[in-house]
């Protein structure tokens, strides 16, 4: 081909290529649209951001590796996916808003008790993972017995999270959790992430379960599933206070801190920054690992909790900011203790509750306090 051609037909050649481009380009853009498009259409994931940031924008899902900034924020729903509709975050959940104060608790429930708890004397509500089965059913043998008798008018009640939409089949013990509730109806289980920065959306739950299919009780136990209860002394303690205050009287009671600071070392597991918790001393509040109150104080705790912003630590957030909000009164009790006592029916003669205790031990304690014959000194 001839010098002359060349130069005609190079400036075509060129142009083909730039309008090849272009079309590429168009026809990426078009597909990316589309799978942007359905995948929102079958994932929804809501964060609720505690640090002062706008609600109304997406976040992604809580990384379980462990971070500061993980433990600022609270998921509000799970991921929606094919395989498991059944954890779809509701309508109320989707629409939570910078401007609006009122934040409903409306987790859907997966599992619901069979056991009736409208006018118990006292609702023991105990949490714990999701994958403690043994440590439920050395609950229900020990001191969660305190329930099986009809006389003592108690129920027990094990409150649970759902697992991380990450999970997978071979990890996942739901199969086992949906036989263990079929076999003794007494798991509750709500649809957001069983995590630990999510322990006082569990709390919450507790608070509107009894405030709402308990109505008639008297009063309720939160407690963590590796303590140990020694319960008919709790009931002499909370029968006791409410003879004192007044059979209608509002309280909590509890191993009460006060003058607790905010950690502000971004090394503590416990940090909490100035925009989470602008205050500089937390309110009075009790030991998240047993408390216990009455049910009309667990009805103003509720209606408290949709109105004060969710806040990570679930002792300062129920029994601290709700308690300040509704007026309830937080009381000490030195029956009450948040750490080990020795793992023996001595210790626990005169005592309400111990912490970090192994199946093993509990079984041990409960033995020694009701079926030894050992004298204590």
């Amino acid at each position: 081909m001839s010098q002359n051609c060349w130069k005609r037909v190079t400036p075509l050649i060129v142009l083909l290529a730039v309008l090849m481009v272009i079309i590429n380009f168009i026809v990426y853009r078009f597909v990316s649209v589309i799978i942007v498009a359905n995948s929102k259409s079958t994932s929804v994931v809501v964060v609720a951001d505690f640090e002062q940031k706008s609600h109304s924008k997406l976040k992604p899902p809580m990384n379980l590796s462990g971070t500061n900034e993980t433990k600022l924020k609270t998921i509000r729903g799970l991921t929606t996916s094919m395989t498991d509709q059944s954890i779809a975050p509701t309508q109320e959940s989707v629409k939570v808003q910078k401007d609006d104060p009122i934040q409903s608790h409306s987790f859907l429930y997966k599992i619901v008790p069979k056991i009736d708890c409208s006018s118990s004397k006292l609702v023991i509500c105990a949490v714990g993972s999701r994958a403690n089965n043994k440590t439920r059913q050395t609950i229900r043998q020990t001191w969660g017995s305190y329930a099986n008798v009809s006389s003592n008018n108690s129920t027990l009640i094990f409150f649970l999270g759902s697992e991380h939409p990450s999970t997978n089949g071979s990890q996942s013990v739901q199969h086992f959790i949906n036989k263990e509730a079929e076999l003794y109806g007494d798991i509750l289980q709500e649809d957001y992430v069983d995590h630990y920065n999510n322990l006082s959306l569990k709390s919450v739950s507790i608070l509107k379960w009894v405030s709402l299919k308990c109505p008639e009780s008297q009063f309720l136990l939160k407690v963590d599933d590796d303590m140990y209860i020694n319960v008919p002394v709790l009931i002499k303690s909370l029968d006791d206070i409410s003879k004192s205050k007044g059979k209608d009287y509002p309280f909590v009671v509890g191993h009460v801190f006060q003058g607790a600071r905010p950690i502000r070392s971004t090394s503590s597991k416990w940090y909490t920054p100035v925009t989470v918790f602008n205050e500089t001393v937390y309110p009075k509040y009790t030991s998240g690992t047993s408390y216990a109150m009455t049910t009309s104080a667990a009805k103003l705790l509720y209606k408290a909790s949709l109105e004060v912003p969710v806040f990570w630590l679930e002792d300062v957030y129920v029994t601290g900011l709700c308690a300040r909000k509704a007026n309830v009164e937080v009381i000490h009790n030195n029956l009450f203790y948040f750490d080990k006592r020795e793992a023996s029916g001595c210790s626990f003669q005169n005592q309400i509750s111990g912490h970090r205790y192994t199946a093993t031990e509990i079984e041990r304690i409960h033995k020694e306090l009701y079926h030894n014959t050992t004298k204590c000194n």
